[in-house]
């Protein structure tokens, strides 16, 4: 602006790009001592170092990716102890963990001990060859499972003012049903069946009414389920049209149902309820509001989905 005549001095020029005129004569300075590349180097402040220096936070940033994380701050602080000799205070965890990555403490989907992490891996692999057992046939695939529902209540966490302990109602009563339940990930149709107990012919049972009810002679119908000894029984009967994939031992993660299970305790929870019958007409209620968008929005895992592409199912569910 200078040099163009724009602006004929340093004043006028600071007043037409809105800067102070220190500011802008400091700047032309800095030009005219070291240059363009001088003037576009930035300049770091000198400060204290980091508590927890780069190369540290990068092994830490790591270990909070593993899902098995962390129990708290304070085992971080004594991690980085023992792992990374850096000892610093619990609040320098906790601005850095908490305020900065925005990581927390969260409920942890339990993992049995004895899961076989290489077939866990290899399920979704696995898939691709159970969807196309009948390459003829119109191929639909289902998540299967049961949950109880009781009268020993559910509970879970309660929105209260700071100060304030919440507090949930409780009764030791164990009485209970069973919900069967089968969902297509696809496209969200449900069935699902209440009995009162779980064993290998109430599924029976609920089998037989499930192909009953999808009786086309042109479909087959996939279930995915787990590997319990009610599913596996030498007297069960398996419909014609009807086939079972089962996941792995120990491994009720990879059944996409089990978050509908959550979802239908967690609209429960914090309840009591004076007998079976009213326990039946709200969870009845409840599932009666699941609509298709919502089933296929729980349950349609990317793995299922692309299992399901490269096997043409979604081209022939459209």
């Amino acid at each position: 602006m200078l040099k163009s005549g724009e602006a004929t001095s340093i004043t006028q020029a600071a007043r037409m790009l809105g800067y102070d005129r220190s500011t802008v004569q400091r700047r032309l300075r800095q030009y005219q001592a070291s240059g363009l590349s001088g003037l576009c180097t930035i300049a770091h402040g000198g400060g204290r170092p980091a508590a927890i220096p780069l190369w540290a936070q990068t092994r830490l940033k790591a270990r909070l990716n593993q899902p098995r994380g962390f129990a708290s701050y304070g085992e971080i602080v004594t991690w980085l102890a023992s792992e990374c000799g850096i000892c610093v205070n619990y609040w320098v965890v906790y601005d850095l963990v908490r305020c900065r990555w925005k990581a927390k403490l969260k409920a942890a989907h339990p993992s049995h001990a004895q899961q076989d992490p290489e077939a866990v891996a290899a399920f979704p692999e696995r898939l691709r060859s159970a969807v196309r057992i009948a390459p003829d046939l119109h191929i639909r695939y289902w998540v299967e499972d049961e949950s109880h529902f009781g009268l020993k209540p559910i509970y879970s966490r309660r929105i209260t003012v700071r100060g304030v302990a919440p507090i949930a109602l409780q009764q030791w009563r164990f009485e209970w049903v069973w919900l069967y339940g089968f969902v297509e990930p696809l496209t969200g149709e449900s069935f699902f069946w209440e009995y009162s107990r779980l064993d290998y012919q109430c599924f029976g049972a609920v089998l037989a009414a499930f192909a009953r009810e999808y009786a086309n002679p042109n479909e087959r119908h996939i279930i995915q389920l787990d590997q319990s000894a009610v599913h596996r029984a030498r007297d069960l009967e398996l419909p014609p049209h009807v086939a079972f994939y089962f996941q792995p031992p120990y491994s009720p993660e990879l059944n996409p149902i089990e978050q509908l299970w959550a979802l239908l305790k967690s609209r429960l929870a914090n309840r009591l309820w004076s007998d079976l019958d009213e326990l039946q007409q709200a969870l009845s209620h409840q599932l009666r509001q699941l609509t298709r968008a919502t089933l296929r929005s729980l349950t349609l895992r990317d793995s299922l989905a692309d299992a399901m592409a490269w096997a043409g199912m979604l081209l022939q569910a459209a």
